[in-house]
């Protein structure tokens, strides 16, 4: 997911009938669009002196982010392959297939989730420091990230979903099983937290 793509060019990634970019990627995107609307609050905010070095942080994760779901994108794309049915397979190579491909799947979806949480975090910092008069744009992106929050849990859990379905989802579950409720619990206070500040 090159930084360069236009808006309307990633819109009609996203329409097409293909894995790449997918609900992930676009939860990576939408985290990005996270922390570009709390750097502006950050640099509007210039009298505080922690303003600075959460800007810095949030333009770092902001790359990551995006680097994050393009490698998501392109793992959706091999599940999404390697659910095709092929002529004659044993049923057994597929679910080793399906479950490879849905096990890489988890990991990218696990980044985006690690990302968006980091991202969160320095969000409700700037809830904190930030200029008073632009706490609504803070609650856009407080939505934002818990919409990225969001979409890397339920792609995460889907994942697991898969393996379970193709073979043995326990160690993949234990492993998974903390960030995933770090990101409902993410998404849960992000969105109060969009709810407070929104508040007239």
């Amino acid at each position: 997911m090159s930084g360069e793509v236009a808006l309307e060019d990633l819109l009609d990634a996203l329409a097409r009938d293909h894995g790449d970019p997918g609900g992930g990627a676009a939860s990576g995107v939408i985290t990005a669009v996270a922390a570009a609307l709390a750097q502006m609050v950050c640099r509007y905010s210039s009298s505080e002196p922690a303003a600075a070095d959460i800007d810095a942080r949030l333009a770092r994760l902001r790359g990551t982010a995006l680097d994050a779901a393009e490698a998501d994108g392109h793992a959706s794309a091999a599940l999404g392959a390697a659910l095709r049915p092929r002529a004659d397979e044993d049923p057994a190579e597929r679910d080793a297939r399906v479950v490879a491909a849905a096990e890489t799947a988890i990991a990218t979806s696990a980044a985006l989730g690690e990302v968006a949480l980091r991202v969160w975090r320095e969000v409700l910092l700037v809830a904190q420091v930030g200029n008073r008069h632009l706490m609504s744009d803070v609650a856009v992106s407080a939505d934002a990230v818990a919409a990225g929050l969001g979409g890397a849990v339920t792609t995460l859990r889907g994942g697991l979903e898969l393996v379970r379905a193709h073979g043995d989802a326990d160690a993949a579950d234990q492993a998974y099983a903390r960030l995933v409720d770090q990101l409902l619990a993410g998404r849960r206070d992000a969105r109060s937290l969009a709810d407070r500040l929104g508040e007239p």
